[in-house]
């Protein structure tokens, strides 16, 4: 079962069928760019939001605001790309975004599978896993 799978039987029991194809789009995204969730820790940095992503490192996981999250993730093209991934839109995106990449960063960094600041630490979750415990969060 691919990951895309998994969150069309997950969307199916939720309320927000958008937010799990953003957040399935999102891990198949990472898959594919070198860094993964390093790298968006690190975009986050070097756009002037690191302070945004250490605090959902440090377990503030409540949805951050669309905006901090294109501003975070500026000039990396994941927003377009994962619209082209799902076929929604660029603002359907982003606010699915808001939603699960806080929980997502708080995951890697509490199971040490990255540090706060980005660096990879050699452990790396299993996807389908991974899409299925965020998944669960965001629901």
């Amino acid at each position: 079962m691919g990951l895309m799978d998994l969150v069309q039987d997950f969307a199916g029991a939720s309320g927000n069928a958008d937010h799990a194809k953003v957040a399935g789009g999102l891990l198949e995204e990472l898959q594919s760019q070198p860094g993964g969730i390093g790298g968006v820790l690190q975009a986050f940095q070097q756009n002037g939001m690191g302070g945004v992503a250490q605090q959902w490192a440090n377990g503030q996981t409540q949805p951050a605001n669309p905006s901090d999250i294109e501003a975070g993730l500026g000039g990396s093209g994941m927003i377009d790309s994962i619209a082209q991934r799902t076929g929604l839109s660029p603002t359907v995106v982003k606010a699915g975004l808001a939603a699960a990449v806080p929980i997502l960063v708080h995951h890697m960094v509490s199971n040490g599978h990255v540090t706060a600041d980005g660096q990879p630490t050699g452990s790396t979750p299993e996807a389908g896993s991974l899409l299925q415990s965020l998944l669960q969060r965001m629901g």
